[in-house]
């Protein structure tokens, strides 16, 4: 193996060895070398797939197209920047290889925060982005027909761990939502973020209530408390807020609206779902004058019986 396969094994050990320790300023180092050795190996695949290549003709970033000796265009990497985290998934892809299971973005976004911005991220949250990393890592060591346990030791032995207590802590926080009636319609749960320190690790106080308006939520991780309001609307952000998106990028209508009778941010429309996550409100039936089918976006705010044009019709008339 190569002198990156190395350094890549030597930066995961050396990130979980700070990752267990007790002095505070070495959080940072641990996601700095973490992430650096799970890059490096995701490189060390690019260059088992093409073994007789120069390393930098397939990491390097750049490339300048040159006329080589034979007046042939070429491109040859320009300078020493090698590829980041986006080029490397696009990278396999071109190398036909595929991107093994697992999940580095929290990982990479911890890794910013403390690069950009002093932050005090609490250790569940660093112990998340680990666990979530550990598919990923496993993959990538199979890519390259190398045993993780054999390779990297008690490195290994504790990342399992900490997958494992994190899986445990997640299920716990989980099932705190279980007495909420609709908590099984949140299936999106592994992309659940506290707003402070971004883990998953979101839980109501008391698992025995099930009214949403009486939810005191709070984040395991950092210890931040969290509304009921705001708690029902990360819920429904997380559930919902990609077609969301997708809705307003694409020009219909949106998924989530602010329900008519609450206010709050928790109104969903869309296929088979249509009411308040927060008042359980429901908009239902048809215009009394026109028979269009009512929803959040025609309902006439005057009239909850009319659509929007109808309402305004008869208005007209009086």
């Amino acid at each position: 193996m190569t002198d990156i396969f190395e350094n890549a094994v030597h930066s995961i050990q050396i990130g979980i060895e700070d990752f267990q320790s007790n002095d505070e300023r070495r959080p940072v180092s641990a996601l700095r070398n973490f992430y650096a050795g799970v890059l490096l190996l995701g490189k060390q695949c690019l260059l088992n797939a093409a073994p007789d290549a120069d390393p930098m003709d397939v990491l390097a970033s750049k490339f300048a197209p040159v006329l080589n000796d034979d007046g042939d265009l070429v491109h040859q990497p320009k300078g020493f920047q090698t590829i980041d985290l986006a080029e490397l998934r696009e990278r396999f892809k071109a190398f036909r290889l595929t991107w093994p299971a697992g999940e580095i973005k929290d990982l990479q976004k911890l890794r910013n925060k403390f690069e950009h911005y002093h932050s005090e991220t609490p250790k569940d949250a660093i112990r998340q982005a680990i666990a979530s990393c550990f598919p990923l890592v496993e993959g990538f060591f199979a890519i390259l027909d190398r045993s993780p346990k054999t390779e990297l030791g008690d490195a290994w032995n504790v990342m399992l761990a900490e997958k494992k207590f994190f899986e445990k802590l997640k299920s716990e926080c989980d099932k705190s939502f279980n007495a909420i009636a609709w908590w099984h319609e949140i299936t999106e749960r592994s992309e659940i973020r506290c707003p402070t320190c971004g883990s998953s690790l979101l839980y109501q106080e008391d698992d025995n209530n099930s009214d949403p308006a009486e939810i005191k939520g709070r984040c395991k991780a950092c210890g931040d408390s969290f509304s009921a309001e705001q708690t029902v609307e990360l819920l429904v952000e997380t559930q919902f807020g990609a077609d969301d998106y997708i809705a307003a990028k694409e020009g219909s209508d949106p998924v989530i609206h602010d329900c008519p009778e609450c206010s709050n941010s928790t109104y969903i429309e869309t296929g088979d779902t249509v009411k308040c996550f927060w008042c359980d409100y429901a908009i239902s039936g048809t215009c009394a004058r026109c028979g269009t089918s009512l929803g959040v976006s025609n309902m006439s705010v005057n009239n909850s019986q009319l659509c929007d044009y109808c309402d305004h019709v008869m208005s007209k008339d009086d």
